[in-house]
């Protein structure tokens, strides 16, 4: 069978003006799983990522001094989660304080945990739409679909990877497992920051290897690169 692993981009610049890009933790936490690899001889075979610059970066670091080019596939971006909470706040003005209904980023990590889940589980019963974008039906089917394309095109006994972001990889375990819509988004918040899923695929059948996994961060001297957000 053939491996994907679905890797969640390095910590992003939360709280800042510009969260699209990684942080130093961020570009840490990627270069000790390609370190992982190379240990392991886990040589990948092709790489793909989502075109938001943190996860076109991860897949940068990734694939550093392996001659792999990513491939680029707009299927893997993450959902807009600013979209959602606003639309959420807007129709639900008292569900956050004043401060944090005028800028949500700029709450604790907790605070704004509290407001995704909120506004996620009105997005998946399409109480937000359109004002959120996106739909999650949406969402769900364009990340279904571009996983079934990225196995489709890898050959047989092959090992890759698709760098991309919390939401996708709830979706797409979702997508293999045959989870309901809130099972899959709520999968998506308990994924840490460059964690490993596993699926492994052949012509017939995708099944779930790993999930969420942190091998090249669970080391000695290392535990303070393990983060959610």
């Amino acid at each position: 069978m053939s491996t994907l692993y679905l890797v969640r981009h390095g910590q992003a610049a939360f709280g800042t003006a510009d969260y699209d890009r990684l942080s130093p933790v961020g570009r840490r936490q990627i270069a000790a799983l390609r370190g992982h690899f190379t240990a392991r001889a886990e040589y990948l075979d092709g790489l793909w990522c989502g075109s938001l610059r943190r996860q076109r970066d991860t897949a940068a670091i990734l694939a550093a001094n392996s001659g792999l080019e990513p491939r680029i596939d707009a299927a893997f971006d993450e959902y807009r989660a600013d979209a959602v909470v606003r639309a959420w706040l807007d129709g639900n003005p008292s569900g956050a304080p004043p401060a944090l209904r005028q800028a949500p980023e700029t709450g604790t990590a907790r605070d704004y945990q509290r407001l995704l889940e909120a506004s996620g589980r009105a997005w998946i019963r399409g109480e937000l739409d359109p004002h959120a974008g996106e739909s999650w039906a949406a969402f769900r089917a364009r990340v279904g679909a571009g996983l079934e394309a990225v196995m489709r095109a890898a050959g047989r006994g092959q090992r890759i990877a698709i760098c991309t972001s919390a939401g996708v990889i709830g979706a797409a375990v979702g997508h293999v497992l045959g989870l309901d819509d809130l099972q899959s988004l709520t999968l998506s918040w308990s994924v840490h920051n460059a964690s490993l899923t596993v699926l492994l695929f052949d012509a017939r059948r995708t099944s779930l290897s790993s999930f969420n996994g942190l091998p090249h961060l669970e080391q000695p001297g290392l535990a303070e690169l393990i983060t959610y957000r």
